[in-house]
């Protein structure tokens, strides 16, 4: 339809004498500006009215329309306004164009009917390879997206990474790529923790379903994280448990972490099934942890530095002033988020030799 547009205008102006090679034609960021414009007549009036000498007057006023006051009149809508007249006339040619409009200081919007759109889906719905290409031809790509975390509740962020994911997924797919579809869950950490502090305080619930058992979880998760938040003393327990997760130490904290880990993990499927989604790659922050904790002490001096209380740090913001120091092993040895992601980008691309990863996420990870 752009072609179409573009060839039209083309002609427009060959009849009116004025040769346009690169028509600019967009689509507005308003929709009731039409569904494309163009700058053409704008462009090319400054070219045009210095073509004129001051002895064409009358050659001026005919070519505007008889508008013209003295030889200095004339603007980028008048030449905007008499492209539409010779543009009109052409459009039965086109019934895909409904109106063709002048707007602002000299812009000519097109507005497509309802019939073009209708007729658009049509064909996309009936022709299976549409919009099917070799853009990507032969690249391997991972798309990361959904990345819900275990003892946490499904919630609609999940929803949208994964709506988006799977919908990139599928257009890259189409553009000719070997595609993988990777979840990236955080298994351990505080929020695994928190959980786990309120379930200790009642017997796992056995006999309940996967649905009834992963809500229940998520209730614990929510009630944890209060506690953390208002209570010192519960504050210092969760943070005893969280380290427990990490080295294995506690057999009741092992036999709750297994239990819920898996229960919260099925209850995604289930969820994953509705969606229609399914995954080459499933990564654990539990994994990921170690392989990143070896890249940092492997890069220490190098890149990263030790800091207040032992902790080690990276000063991102030597490299770029709109970061800021990120601590990737705290003072009491355990690995942070940011150490698991060096891990991940390893691991990624080891298992697929990459060409390109895309992480479908929140704007708040930007800095991750």
């Amino acid at each position: 339809m752009k072609e179409k547009i573009e060839n039209l205008i083309k002609n427009a102006l060959k009849n009116l004498g004025i040769e346009a090679s690169n028509i600019i034609l967009e689509h507005p960021a308003d929709l009731k500006m039409g569904d494309y414009s163009t700058n053409v007549a704008m462009i090319i009036f400054p070219k045009l009215i210095s073509s004129f000498t001051p002895s064409d007057i009358k050659k001026k006023k005919k070519f505007f329309g008889g508008s013209l006051t003295s030889e200095k009149s004339g603007n980028p809508k008048e030449l905007a306004e008499k492209i539409v007249r010779t543009l009109r006339q052409a459009q039965g040619e086109f019934p895909e164009i409904q109106e063709i409009q002048v707007a602002g200081a000299g812009f000519i919007n097109f507005y497509l009917s309802r019939e073009f759109f209708v007729n658009s889906i049509k064909e996309i719905l009936e022709n299976k390879n549409f919009g099917q290409n070799s853009l990507f031809k032969d690249k391997k790509v991972m798309v990361e997206y959904t990345d819900p975390n275990p003892f946490k509740p499904f919630h609609i962020g999940h929803l949208m990474s994964n709506t988006i994911g799977e919908s990139i997924s599928r257009i890259i797919e189409f553009s000719g790529a070997k595609i993988s579809r990777a979840n990236y869950q955080g298994d351990i950490g505080p929020h695994v923790a928190k959980a786990i502090y309120e379930i200790m305080k009642t017997d796992i619930p056995k006999s309940k379903s996967v649905p009834e058992s992963a809500l229940y979880i998520g209730e614990c998760y929510a009630k944890g994280n209060n506690a953390y938040e208002d209570n010192p003393e519960a504050k210092k327990e969760i943070d005893e448990i969280n380290k427990k997760i990490y080295d294995r130490s506690d057999k009741k904290i092992n036999e709750i972490y297994d239990w819920g880990r898996r229960i919260t993990l099925e209850a995604f499927e289930e969820i994953y099934k509705i969606l229609g989604t399914s995954f080459n790659y499933y990564f654990f922050e539990s994994v990921m942890a170690p392989i990143g904790q070896r890249l940092v002490n492997e890069n220490l001096e190098k890149v990263f530095e030790k800091g207040d209380e032992g902790a080690i740090v990276f000063h991102a913001e030597k490299y770029d002033p709109k970061l800021h120091t990120r601590v990737f092993i705290t003072s009491q040895g355990m690995p942070t988020y940011e150490t698991k992601e060096l891990g991940l980008a390893k691991t990624k691309f080891e298992k697929e030799n990459l060409d390109m990863s895309v992480v479908i996420t929140a704007h708040e990870q930007e800095e991750y």
